[in-house]
């Protein structure tokens, strides 16, 4: 009789647990739901090791409570460990369609395309799909698309110039062309075509690991607000990097200024998206501070030229960011490729006809920038 007892306890505590996890989740408090639900997801794995469990109805509970974990992981940008959580998940359910789901949004917003898809493509043939059927196939043209863009890089913004820059930046696929990371005689590593590329052809496409904003107001930025911007955009990548193994990897690849011909020359396939490096908790990621400030202060882009802000609605601004894959382009007085931004995207067409081998180059200065 103690034992029931002491079992229906058990059984109420980790009901009032779930709720109380399910209530901040509901109300967007992640870090608490993150704890709570870390909490019953510790007792569910207990419970099954135990003689009288229901095996069943753990495994259901605990997918939801993991799903739900990743959920608010994602929230917080904590997208490695999210995605941990979605595969412990699916481990126990391969089928489950929330975590499917989970899974594949967070997927697309890393631009791992083709995972993403199996995501939402599985999830489709679940029979829940029917009520969101209009959600799902969304997320699943989208991913199609952008699949299809990152093979082919064929990216179209005609639509949106010509219609004045309605909304939001249109979001983007991420591209890498025939392109592959050499020694260079300008200056350390460079970024070189491995192919002939006609003038005006798409090089890359890629998004920032971190950026930040100022609205000018038609004022020029002080240097109060420039430091403060500063300091953002460094706790920005910061976070990021304590969250990713693979980001603080691929950041450490950077150059800090000094000893360039003796730096590695790391693969181009390392930044695909789709290159997935090793999958670590957030937690116990040691930063040299030193040499990340370092990195950025050689690295970090500026969204303050002409050509940069091309594309932008609103050319009040000033940004700026980390974008990987184009911190190996060097710069020249005669580039032979340009860059321009759309939303949190960099992109980079050729200016004139390259051939296979030769050195992909900016301008140190915008050559549209006006002479006063």
């Amino acid at each position: 009789m103690a034992t029931t007892t002491k079992e229906e306890e058990q059984e109420e505590y980790m009901q009032q647990l779930r709720s109380k996890a399910t209530e901040l989740f509901i109300r967007e408090e992640w870090n608490d739901s993150i704890q709570a639900y870390s909490q019953f997801i510790t007792l569910c794995t207990h419970n099954l090791s135990l003689p009288h469990s229901d095996p069943q109805k753990l495994h259901k509970s605990l997918c939801i409570a993991l799903c739900n974990r990743a959920e608010a992981k994602s929230r917080l940008r904590d997208f490695n460990s999210a995605l941990q959580d979605c595969d412990h998940a699916l481990q126990l359910d391969a089928t489950h369609f929330k975590t499917l789901v989970c899974k594949g949004k967070i997927l697309l917003f890393l631009n791992r395309y083709s995972m993403a898809l199996h995501c939402f493509k599985t999830a489709l043939l679940d029979p829940q799909a029917s009520g969101n059927s209009e959600f799902l196939v969304g997320y699943f043209e989208k991913c199609k698309k952008f699949e299809f863009l990152s093979r082919t890089g064929n990216l179209d913004l005609s639509d949106w110039v010509l219609n004045g820059f309605p909304g939001k930046a249109p979001e983007l696929a991420e591209y890498i062309g025939s392109v592959e990371i050499r020694k260079s005689e300008i200056s350390g590593r460079g970024v070189f075509a491995t192919k002939n590329i006609d003038a005006g052809s798409l090089i890359l496409v890629t998004k920032a690991i971190a950026i930040e904003r100022s609205i000018l107001a038609g004022k020029d930025l002080s240097e109060d607000t420039q430091l403060v911007m500063w300091k953002n955009f460094i706790d920005k990548v910061v976070d990021f990097v304590r969250k990713c193994h693979k980001t603080r990897d691929l950041i450490g690849k950077l150059s800090i200024g000094e000893n360039e011909d003796e730096l590695e020359v790391p693969d181009v396939e390392l930044f695909r998206p789709e290159s997935i490096g090793e999958m670590h908790s957030s937690e116990d990621i040691d930063i040299d501070m030193v040499k990340l400030l370092a990195i950025l202060d050689v690295n970090s882009l500026t969204e303050d030229a002409v050509s940069a802000n091309v594309l932008r609605k609103n050319n009040d601004c000033y940004g700026v960011g980390l974008w990987l894959l184009p911190s190996f382009i060097n710069h020249s007085c005669c580039p032979n490729a340009r860059r321009l931004h759309v939303g949190d995207y960099l992109i980079v067409h050729a200016s004139r006809d390259l051939k296979a081998g030769e050195e992909i180059t900016l301008a140190y200065l915008d050559p549209l920038t006006s002479l006063n």
